[in-house]
């Protein structure tokens, strides 16, 4: 598996995704590039991406925060390690992170659950089609 940067040309393939994993697939090909994407490739074929930024650049006293905007694997290559490999890359940097999920998206709260991550908020109808709760995630150091 090869984790590498998003490329424009990989655009098509990242709305693909994004419109398969998810029930209200918001995403413009165009904003993939507004963050630092990465994405993960097997046999060619583009299997995930991770989409990342960073909200505070950090001070004396604080590590930067960055916030994980979205992440998703392609059908095929779900239960693969794809997921945990994005973001065990974007993890590699040395900063406070958090994120969003859905109350209801279990698998992905297991996965961020094994890399450290630890509920510690909830946004009422975050999320809309259907209208969801976003459990707020931050990684324990």
């Amino acid at each position: 598996m090869l984790i590498r940067a998003a490329k424009r040309k990989d655009a098509e393939k990242l709305i693909a995704i994004e419109q398969q994993s998810f029930s209200d697939p918001n995403w413009k090909a165009g904003e993939f590039f507004k963050y630092d994407t990465i994405v993960a490739e097997i046999s060619g074929q583009i299997a995930g991406f991770l989409v990342a930024r960073q909200t505070f650049a950090g001070d004396n006293v604080s590590l930067p925060e960055r916030e994980i905007l979205n992440l998703a694997v392609a059908l095929p290559f779900r239960r693969l390690g794809v997921a945990s490999a994005l973001l065990k890359e974007e993890l590699r940097t040395a900063a406070d992170f958090f994120l969003e999920v859905r109350e209801s998206n279990l698998a992905a709260q297991a996965l961020y659950r094994r890399f450290g991550f630890i509920e510690v908020g909830r946004r009422a109808r975050y999320y809309r089609f259907p209208t969801e709760t976003a459990i707020v995630m931050k990684m324990k150091k």
